[in-house]
């Protein structure tokens, strides 16, 4: 059984990290706002990938194509005696892919795992713009999944907490410097073509550096690497699924006036290991209520 469900073991970890994560974070995500203010945000975050890097694309025809919308609704709240943010996070997608070592491509669409948190402010010094905060999300496997082909399932079946530390530092008038680590915890699949799927966590680090060009527009440098994500299958260690990449990216904010702000960021892997080379594509739309 093992050795039958080999070529989609890779793809299984390749899919834990994709834009169905729309907690993915932005520079300057930790920017605080007072107390009493609501913000609905709006993703479109597209992937694409033709080059799947490890052992078991055989083929070298592997290819990945994700299209996603996910909608996030949160409030500046001082319910937990100091700043924080609940929040909610409702995504959909529609995934298409050629899976490592197979010719045939597969796909499905619909609503993904809701995730439900916010962010703890541990500093909150909007005169510095300096902050720095824990981010925890929670998904519940409450998206649509079919245990006959979930590795393009937008839900996964499991449970997952993402927990990010972040520190947001301004330096002079118009940079800012952010650093955050962050931590993907996963619960068991039950279902993974009628058996266990486990997953080891992965770790990330991220940081920006963002430049104010003018008041109301700001541009932003980014560099994600990530570690970890080993599987686990009926409990046996399942080679060549320890991901490692390394991402680099940009991003441009534009505020169109004092409630909408659109912001654009464009990403790419430039090492990978056992994941897909991925180029992503993000347009977010943000209002405040």
């Amino acid at each position: 059984m093992l050795k039958r469900f080999a070529p989609f073991w890779p793809l299984a970890a390749s899919l834990a990290y994709t834009p169905l994560q729309a907690a993915d974070l932005n520079a300057r995500d930790f920017f605080s706002a007072p107390v009493g203010t609501s913000l609905g945000v709006a993703y479109l975050p597209l992937t694409r990938a033709n080059n799947y890097h490890g052992p078991a694309d055989t083929t070298g025809k592997a290819e990945l194509s994700v299209n996603a919308f996910a909608y996030r609704q949160l409030w500046f709240s001082d319910i937990c005696g100091t700043l924080c943010t609940p929040q909610f996070i409702i995504p959909y997608a529609d995934i298409d892919a050629t899976l490592p070592g197979t010719t045939g491509s597969r796909s499905e669409r619909g609503l993904g795992d809701p995730q439900v948190g916010g962010t703890l402010f541990f500093i909150n010094d909007p005169q510095t713009r300096t902050y720095s905060g824990l981010l925890t999300m929670l998904s519940v496997p409450l998206g649509e999944y079919h245990g006959r082909n979930p590795d393009v399932s937008p839900g996964t079946n499991r449970w997952m907490l993402n927990l990010n530390y972040n520190y947001t530092q301004g330096l002079g008038e118009k940079w800012v410097v952010e650093g955050n680590i962050e931590a993907f915890l996963y619960g068991k699949n039950d279902d993974y073509y009628g058996s266990d799927l486990e997953q080891k966590p992965l770790y990330r680090l991220q940081a920006f550096a963002s430049y104010d060009f003018t008041a109301t527009t700001y541009g932003a440098l980014r560099l994600i690497h990530a570690d970890g994500g080993e599987l686990q299958l009926q409990g046996r260690r399942l080679d060549d699924t320890h991901q490692r990449y390394t991402q680099v990216g940009f991003e441009v904010g534009h505020w169109l006036d004092s409630r909408n702000q659109v912001l654009l960021g464009l990403t790419r892997n430039v090492a990978s290991e056992n994941t897909f080379a991925q180029n992503n594509l993000l347009l977010r739309f943000v209002h405040v209520f």
